[in-house]
């Protein structure tokens, strides 16, 4: 496609995004401009956002060849080209010129408006019916230290337990879509806990403002006592990305609590994802950490849906991200901790988004490959957060993987 044609499709999605609700509320007050370019002309380049009245101290300029900006723009762009964030990184003609500091300021305008140039400009809003879901505090005993933990439930109150561990920075509320579901809610007693210090679960005593990080072992502690004193039964775990990675060191470590294993975005060792802008005293940590893992999302997931999914990081308490992902992206190592792993007593399953860069399709495969019986998918339409982006859509990979966890450990 010609530099001419590209330019014009550019400006008319910066058209779209400057009358944007959200684009418009993300980019004011920003102290930088944001700019995109296509040619090497100084016509080819494109004010999307001309930064506060008075000169900007700032400008970020997003520029790529022809060909990268036509992937980019597609409704349906291959993986890696599917929003800015996943682009910058994996883009190989794109440029981004800015320094660190205001790019983390604007990351969540520039992403909004990625979307709005591929063509997701409009929601479809839809009423999730929660009635079926209760919500409930347990006094717990987490490895010594009192706890009150709060956890959903929904399903058999007397069926097979089936644990969903959350991802970093994030609260139950991602598995609502599947808890919501009247086929599982048939066959399970279904689930999802708050991590201390996430979503309506406090912080554990004396660690509000103060934690460095998430452990292994204090991770660990925290799941087996809800599987110990709320599900009172070896469960099912059902983990995404730091979840999945858990559900495997729980399966690993303490096999007698475990009933089987479902691992979605199964990291391998996630080395990079934190970084000093997830809670850096000029980056407002409610816009920003959002689109950080907004990038994360598969481009047919609906607006909506990506909406919700970072919605639930918006309100993630002061350093709650960037302490998960001590454990996700500096602790964790598919080669040391999952090595060894027995599955003769129960079924294990990794599934995996395509346009996951995070814990992408070829790590999950080499976790799968480390625990001799394991199963391992692609999932081709879904990215990091398949629960709650597209839940529909992982049901059709879920199900035959729940059905094989059951028959393999002989559950009715």
């Amino acid at each position: 496609m010609q530099v001419k044609a590209i330019v014009q499709e550019l400006r008319a999605g910066v058209a779209l995004a400057q009358q944007d609700k959200e684009f418009q509320s993300a980019a004011r007050g920003l102290p930088c401009a944001i700019w995109l370019q296509a040619g090497d002309d100084p016509g080819d380049k494109l004010s999307a956002w001309a930064g506060q009245p008075a000169a900007p101290s700032q400008c970020i300029v997003v520029s790529a060849p022809p060909d990268t900006w036509q992937k980019m723009l597609s409704a349906e762009p291959p993986p890696g080209y599917h929003s800015f964030t996943a682009a910058r990184r994996h883009a190989p003609n794109l440029r981004v010129k800015g320094n660190a500091l205001a790019i983390a300021q604007a990351l969540h305008p520039l992403e909004r408006l990625f979307e709005i140039l591929r063509g997701q400009v409009d929601a479809a809003p839809a009423l999730l019916d929660r009635s079926t879901i209760t919500g409930h505090y347990a006094a717990l005993d987490i490895d010594g230290t009192p706890a009150s933990l709060h956890y959903e439930t929904s399903g058999l109150k007397s069926g097979p337990p089936l644990l969903m561990l959350h991802t970093a920075g994030a609260d139950s509320r991602q598995y609502h879509p599947l808890m919501a579901d009247p086929d599982l809610q048939r066959q399970w007693r279904m689930i999802a806990f708050d991590m201390p210090g996430h979503g309506r679960s406090m912080p554990l005593p004396g660690q509000a403002w103060t934690e460095a990080g998430l452990t292994l072992d204090a991770y660990l502690q925290a799941c087996l006592s809800v599987i110990r004193q709320v599900a009172g039964a070896p469960a099912v775990l059902l983990g995404c990305s730091m979840g999945a990675a858990m559900a495997l060191v729980t399966a690993a470590r303490s096999p007698a609590d475990v009933a089987g294993v479902i691992a979605l975005e199964a990291p391998w060792k996630a080395s990079g994802r934190r970084t000093p802008m997830l809670c850096h005293p000029q980056v407002n940590q409610a816009a920003h950490n959002p689109a950080y893992v907004r990038g994360l999302m598969a481009p047919a997931s609906s607006l909506d849906a990506r909406r919700d999914a970072a919605w639930i990081y918006s309100q993630g308490g002061f350093n709650v991200y960037a302490n998960d992902l001590w454990f996700y992206s500096e602790d964790f190592d598919a080669a040391r901790h999952v090595a060894g792993l027995d599955t003769s007593a129960f079924g294990v399953s990794l599934l995996t988004g395509a346009y996951d860069y995070s814990a992408s399709p070829e790590d999950s495969r080499r976790v799968a490959a480390l625990i001799p019986g394991a199963r391992f998918g692609v999932m081709p339409e879904l990215g990091h957060f398949p629960m709650i982006e597209n839940p529909q859509r992982l049901l059709a990979y879920l199900r035959p993987e729940l059905d094989h966890i059951r028959a393999s450990r002989g559950i009715a």
